[in-house]
């Protein structure tokens, strides 16, 4: 009797020394493995694929194609220099040379250019040909100016306007882009977070499991216990290896799936390694207020990649209308140049004011405008539909935010009562315990409520997992920046 007194205290004692234990990895999610443990925050993992992911460098490139649209806008600008020479000699006689090269510099409004023309030969167009005979060539100096279409804004200005307000269309569809990379990792991170608590429940399940049925062996070879009582105890363990074979195929899992994100330099593939775990949840930090969920509204009104495409869209559609207004006025552009001969003698290379200049104008109105009239009630219909997805989307993603916010908030409710839940499943099987060793309960009952409790720990860590994901969708919806 003495004996089964002492192996009886030393089962108590192995069992409260393993409770312990599962309440110190209750306490600290990071010890799967206390020799070679390392974490991997949200916040560097977000910092991993911010640096490396194939899809995030892709969408920073937005802002460079933007930049060399503008560029591209700006050519319209640059300063062109053209030439040309014709020549043609026939039966020994050099019936002409046509030389005319000129340099253009875009402004503004109009547009200033600078020429050089030589013409030499026996049979010389009269406009061309240039007094006194013994001048080498004429230089010209003038300006053309477009008093009606293109004075306002023209192609070249419409089109480096557009540009400007392109590149913060780009910048929104980079954020787009990114935060939709982010909330798939996010997910997946929380994913894989579940997966290494539920292992870890399980496992401790498992080791209690694997006591309690040797401690029973022990007793029913005493005679303390009936044989099928250790049959029990058995099966219990039987189905706990069960599950935890299926949690670790889970968190084996899990960890491929958040491989994908992790790159290197050079390009290089990474592998999320067994002794990494993630963060813990921390409830008390992480809860949403409706302070922050107003700030969300206000942000998402103006600043959510969607509104911003939608506004960019608008304004370049404000300024293509400006442009098809102006081209419903009539074209009238007036040039002016100022002439010079270049003369074979010192004595005449002087400028010869009277009479040397060459101005001109050119006029042109199309009757009906049925093509500009066309055109601008195009931009104006694109417009209207452009104003109506604003609306619809505002709303949209107002709601987006409002269900999410819902959806957290009933999350904080539930994993608060889940907690009260495992307190109360952990007063039932220390209960019990007691209860057993007074010969007041059985083994089947300690099983049934610890397994319970398992289940309810298990629960509680799927609902953390469950709200960090919510919560990342509150962000992803209000259009912040996940990284930040």
């Amino acid at each position: 009797m003495h004996n089964l007194r002492k192996l009886y205290i030393l089962l108590l004692i192995l069992w409260v020394s393993t409770r312990l234990t599962a309440q110190t990895v209750s306490n600290n999610p990071q010890l799967l493995d206390t020799t070679t443990q390392n974490i991997l925050s949200l916040r560097e993992f977000y910092g991993q694929i911010m640096e490396f992911h194939p899809f995030v460098r892709q969408a920073k490139l937005l802002n460079e194609v933007a930049r060399q649209e503008v560029r591209i806008a700006w050519g319209g600008f640059d300063p062109k220099l053209t030439a040309d020479y014709q020549q043609k000699q026939f039966a020994g006689t050099e019936y002409y040379s046509l030389w005319s090269s000129k340099f253009k510099l875009p402004t503004w409004i109009g547009d200033v250019h600078a020429g050089y023309d030589r013409v030499v030969g026996t049979y010389i167009n009269p406009e061309n040909f240039i007094r006194p005979t013994d001048a080498i060539g004429q230089t010209n100096l003038g300006i053309t100016i477009p008093l009606g279409r293109g004075f306002v804004i023209d192609e070249r200005r419409n089109a480096l306007r557009q540009a400007q307000i392109y590149r913060d269309i780009a910048d929104a569809e980079k954020v787009k882009i990114i935060n939709k990379v982010l909330l798939s990792a996010a997910k997946d991170y929380w994913e894989w977070y579940f997966a290494y608590r539920q292992y870890l429940w399980v496992s401790q399940g498992v080791e209690l499991a694997r006591l309690r049925f040797e401690g029973t062996k022990q007793r029913v070879r005493m005679g303390e216990l009936a044989a099928m009582d250790s049959v029990q105890a058995k099966i219990t363990y039987q189905n706990r290896l069960v599950s935890l074979r299926q949690a670790d195929v889970e968190l084996t899992n899990a960890r491929i799936i958040l491989s994908n994100y992790m790159w290197g330099g050079n390009d290089t593939p990474l592998e999320i390694r067994e002794e990494t775990v993630p963060e813990s949840f921390g409830v008390d930090k992480r809860f949403v207020d409706e302070g922050t969920l107003r700030s969300m509204f206000e942000f998402a009104r103006e600043q959510h990649p969607e509104i911003r495409k939608i506004v960019g869209k608008l304004k370049q559609l404000d300024v293509e209308q400006r442009f098809q207004v102006n081209n419903l006025l009539p074209t009238l552009d007036v040039n002016y140049n100022i002439l010079r001969n270049i003369q074979g003698t010192d004595e005449t290379t002087r400028f010869m004011l009277n009479n040397n200049y060459k101005w001109g104008f050119n006029f042109e109105f199309p009757l009906l405008l049925r093509k500009e009239r066309g055109k601008l009630q195009q931009v104006r219909l694109k417009q209207v539909q452009n104003n109506f997805e604003l609306m619809q989307t505002r709303r949209e993603i107002q709601n987006a935010i409002q269900t999410s916010y819902n959806e957290l908030k009933n999350l904080e409710q539930q994993i608060q009562l889940q907690q009260e839940m495992v307190k109360n499943y952990q007063i039932l099987v220390d209960g019990e315990i007691k209860k057993f060793g007074a010969g007041e309960s059985n083994l089947f009952l300690i099983n049934t409520f610890e397994t319970a409790l398992i289940d309810s720990q298990v629960k509680l860590e799927s609902q953390k997992a469950k709200y960090e994901k919510a919560r990342a969708m509150l962000t992803w919806a209000s259009g912040g920046q996940l990284w930040q």
